[in-house]
């Protein structure tokens, strides 16, 4: 093969200069002689780097088809049916719980607005619980009151979460497969802010604020509070609640019997952020005729384990939007808490002291810095308490 060039001036082709023997061997090869050459590589090699490159590739479509339908997901909210047996010794009444937990409402999100709307039409509740995590952003709080106003002549309870006090901030999903996100790279926590991965401003332990909360949680508080919702923030309370339908589902279902159940309550603030102390309960938690629930945004094991040890009929959190990202077959791959993994979202028995009822809400929303859900469906529970000879 003959190097050539063309003559700037009269466009004839010539040879080209020759090149110093001594300096080719200095030279990048001749691309056409790299391409004669035989590969030094063993045959096998090259094969399986050639099969790697296809799967990388593959991965990489699947992945970007996964975050495209987590996109179309986190639109298709569904009303997830649960029944809790309760002993019929105790006189109790049927009692339908609608649980609504971690909203992350902020504009763009009016469809869960819609779909609670839907929900307030056709579902047949007694008892409104809501478990935190209802902004996604400063200016949400119309959204959240057009999302609640259908529920609010019902009796209610309310716990709050990180997002009911402070906005989701972005950050690195790096720190998405550690067991509990407070905890830094270096194994500590409670020296600096932290966010967990979803975007949520966390503390270190003691609950120390390391800023002013920014989201209107005062006036959440203050529209649940003046329709007569308990706010169960490290409380206990007791409601009267009209059983067997409530008197909203009985106009729209025309069932419910307007029975009176005797409902006792305790609550913890957020235990992500370590705001958490267990109340002490009213004297109606020893009324052998009262349904006791107990009622956390987060399901820490601690809080669990204090919760059960009180004997309550049914255990309610949300924080865990069901891991946000399972996989099928697997389940969720974190809690975003120390929670095991098997809990993370649904109705399961607790064992901890006795075996106590537990149901973790998938929650609706999300954050608006990682608006996808895959293999969990955003959801809110009807949790139907049932008087059963045992």
């Amino acid at each position: 093969m003959t190097d050539r060039t063309t003559d700037p001036n009269s466009g004839a082709v010539v040879p080209a200069p020759a090149v110093d023997p001594a300096l080719r061997g200095l030279l990048p090869p001749n691309l056409d002689d790299l391409a004669d050459r035989p590969s030094l590589a063993p045959r096998g090699l090259i094969a399986r780097a050639r099969a790697f490159g296809l799967a990388v590739a593959g991965l990489a479509s699947a992945g970007g088809a996964a975050i495209t339908w987590g996109q179309v997901e986190r639109r298709l909210p569904v009303v997830r049916h649960v029944d809790v047996p309760v002993p019929a010794s105790r006189n109790t009444h049927e009692l339908r719980i609608l649980q609504i937990s971690d909203l992350h409402l902020y504009p763009g999100q009016e469809f869960l607005i819609d779909f609670l709307s839907r929900v307030a039409r056709t579902e047949p509740v007694d008892l409104v619980l809501s478990t935190g995590d209802n902004f996604g952003s400063t200016d949400g709080l119309d959204l959240v009151r057009a999302a609640y106003e259908p529920f609010l002549d019902l009796p209610g309870a309310f716990v709050l979460g990180s997002n009911d006090y402070y906005s989701p901030q972005h950050r690195n999903w790096g720190h998405y497969l550690r067991r509990d996100p407070r905890i830094s790279s270096s194994g500590l926590r409670g020296l600096d802010l932290l966010e967990d991965e979803f975007g949520t401003p966390s503390f270190g332990g003691g609950g120390e604020i390391q800023q002013d909360p920014d989201l209107p949680w005062r006036e959440m508080v203050s529209l649940f509070t003046d329709a007569g919702w308990e706010d169960l923030s490290n409380r206990a309370a007791t409601l009267s609640v009209p059983g067997s339908g409530g008197k909203n589902s009985s106009a729209r279902i025309g069932g419910g019997s307007g029975a009176q159940q005797i409902v006792s309550l305790i609550g913890v603030d957020d235990p992500h952020m370590d705001r958490d102390r267990m109340p002490v309960p009213e004297d109606s938690w020893q009324d052998p005729a009262a349904v006791r629930l107990a009622v956390a945004h987060a399901p820490y094991v601690r809080v669990l384990d204090a919760f059960a040890r009180t004997a309550p009929d049914l255990m309610v959190a949300g924080h865990t939007h069901g891991g946000q990202i399972g996989l099928p077959w697997f389940g969720a791959l974190v809690t975003n808490c120390d929670l095991p993994r098997a809990y993370a979202k649904g109705l399961h028995t607790w064992h901890a002291h006795i075996n106590t009822p537990l149901n973790v809400s998938a929650g609706l929303g999300t954050s608006p810095f990682a608006p996808v859900r895959i293999a969990t469906r955003p959801e809110v529970s009807v949790i139907r308490l049932v008087p059963t000879w045992m």
